[in-house]
């Protein structure tokens, strides 16, 4: 429910503030008087098209709020929250900021969003009908969803879906099992290929490592032989350094013999001397493994040689090698098995389908009962509201295509997550006129009655919890308008509803009433509203009846006017 709108410098506006009611919410005022203006900003805060020249002369920015009470609005509460903003009090503030410069800003609750998101929130919010369009009613994509809404369909309607959810996504599985023959072939021998090469060479592990030590180790064998051959002379030859080590131990012995000081030296020259039989120990296996043999280079180089090739192919390491060979494995597997994995995804395919044909045309079938009871409330709406030989239908129709999902009646038809139908609203606003788009059909005065007509009809089935009726009684008066202000007390009755009227029989319901007025103030003119008493509220009704001089007669004729509306 709109709560209050803000206004600050647009169009004949410095600032304002309007609170509303609940129930049925009447603005009159003299033609001119700017309550046109009012619809304009409440558009804005909505998210309609806007331009600079719509903020006030000497302000280079306007500022439009909305605060909306949505506590019986589950649908933006759950929006706010994907959205990340919060709604804790059930209080939502749309904020839209105008710059002279051509560009904006929109925020609900202080948070910043795009233009596209405020139009989405607000699409659960608001209907205005009229001269101004904000006209959920009119987009022929909502057209489908109120119907099934009026018929309760909304069950069917969400089997549905997931049944078209499920064939898709078996559709798409059977798609990507169908790979064309030759290309199933070619895959087939190039995995095979690919696996068999892998694993003929039996790769290990680091094995690239160790096989690179080795090929420095064989390339220079002759080097390395030749300084060992070298170190081993100066350790073990006649006046080698363990030939010397060992009779600096054996004189050391004998000294210690005589002072026992000398025993440490004694003992680091004896481990020296160890150490060093150790080392030449190990040289000498170390030599007599070295390999000059041409064939180890030649199988080593070869082996390194196979590798890179691998690595080339299917990977930049071992074990990337060694991963694809397994993921290739698995691919084979599932391309050589496709074709009994491709008869199990069509039995389930054909099972789905035949449960989705069932319920769309059981959809189909509760649609059309819904669109002739529909049809046949708007037209006796619409006769109360004077538009007498108006036509309203409901038009359903299919999809026809070779490429259809669903038989029926010798035909092949399309279906769609919602069913087979494509659902819109058409009209005939007078007598012998070919039916066409609402959009199309009729006047704003009139749109506003055949959207009040649809309304009335479809209430339980349409979220919008507020509901904004600009020129509904255009054309109209005497009986009709009275008719017309009855309609709109018992929508009010279910949702807010703000009407915009020049009539005194519409007026007279009003639960809250508003008079909009032009003043001078500081040399400018600015749109002011005023939120009337009753006794305000009496004298302007009699205004309304009687033109600018209100007579005794005239207030009279009001205060009667408005106790027979309190009695609706």
């Amino acid at each position: 429910m709109l709560v209050e709108l803000r206004i600050k410098n647009f169009i004949l506006i410095d600032e304002l503030s309007i609170s509303f009611g609940k129930g049925l919410n009447i603005l009159t005022g003299e033609t001119g008087a700017g309550k046109s203006i009012l619809i304009d900003a409440l558009s804005g805060v909505l998210g309609e098209k806007m331009s600079t020249d719509m903020i006030r002369s000497g302000y280079d920015r306007a500022v439009l709020e909305g605060v909306f009470d949505i506590g019986s609005l589950p649908q933006v509460k759950q929006l706010l929250e994907l959205s990340g903003i919060d709604n804790d009090d059930d209080t939502l503030i749309l904020r839209r900021e105008i710059y002279a410069n051509g560009k904006g800003r929109c925020f609900a609750n202080g948070v910043q969003i795009p233009l596209a998101k405020l139009k989405e929130i607000a699409d659960y919010l608001v209907d205005i009908h009229g001269q101004n369009e904000h006209q959920n009613i009119v987009q022929v994509v909502k057209h489908r969803e109120l119907l099934d809404n009026f018929g309760g369909l909304q069950s069917l309607v969400q089997q549905m879906h997931d049944l078209h959810k499920t064939l898709t996504e078996i559709k798409e599985k059977i798609e990507s099992f169908k790979i064309d023959e030759r290309e199933k072939a070619r895959r087939i021998d190039y995995l095979s290929h690919a696996i068999g090469e892998v694993e003929q060479a039996n790769l290990q592990p680091n094995e690239e490592e160790l096989l690179k030590n080795e090929s420095s180790l064989l390339s220079n064998a002759e080097k390395l032989f030749h300084e060992l051959t070298t170190v081993q002379e100066l350790m073990q030859d006649d006046r080698g350094v363990i030939q010397n080590l060992k009779k600096i131990e054996m004189s050391l012995g004998h000294m210690a013999n005589y002072d026992p000081n000398l025993s440490p030296l004694l003992e680091s020259v004896r481990d020296a001397y160890f150490s060093l039989e150790d080392t030449h120990a190990t040289l000498r296996d170390y030599a007599r493994s070295i390999d000059f043999s041409p064939e180890r280079i030649n199988q080593v180089e070869e082996r390194l040689a196979l590798i890179v090739s691998l690595k080339k192919k299917y990977g930049d390491t071992i074990e990337d090698v060694l991963a694809y060979a397994q993921n290739a494995k698995r691919e084979l597997a599932t391309i050589t098995s496709t074709e009994e994995a491709l008869d199990k995804l069509q039995q389930e395919y054909d099972s789905t389908l035949t449960k989705a044909r069932e319920v769309a045309l059981l959809i189909s079938d509760r649609r059309l009962e819904a669109a002739k009871k529909l049809e046949g409330m708007v037209t006796s709406e619409l006769a109360d509201l004077g538009m007498q030989g108006t036509v309203f239908r409901v038009s359903i129709k299919r999809e026809i295509s070779p490429d259809g999902q669903i038989e029926a009646n010798n035909k092949r038809y399309i279906l769609y997550p919602h069913g087979l139908d494509r659902v819109e609203f058409l009209l005939s606003a007078n007598e012998g006129e070919d039916l066409r788009q609402l959009r199309k059909a009729a006047s704003g005065g009139e749109m506003s009655r055949i959207m009040l007509a649809l309304k009335k009809c479809i209430l339980d089935a349409d979220i919008v919890d507020s509901l904004v009726f600009d020129e509904v009684d255009a054309g109209i008066g005497g009986k009709t308008a009275e008719v017309v202000g009855k309609k709109l007390k018992t929508l009010a009755k279910q949702r807010q509803v703000l009407v915009i009227t020049h009539l005194p029989q519409i007026a007279a319901m009003s639960d809250n009433h508003y008079m909009v007025q032009k003043k001078k103030i500081n040399a400018r003119t600015t749109t002011l509203v005023e939120k009337l008493s009753d006794d305000k509220k009496v004298h302007e009704v009699a205004r309304m009846l009687a033109g600018e001089v209100v007579t005794e007669l005239s207030v009279k004729h009001a205060k009667e006017l408005i106790e027979l509306a309190s009695q609706q």
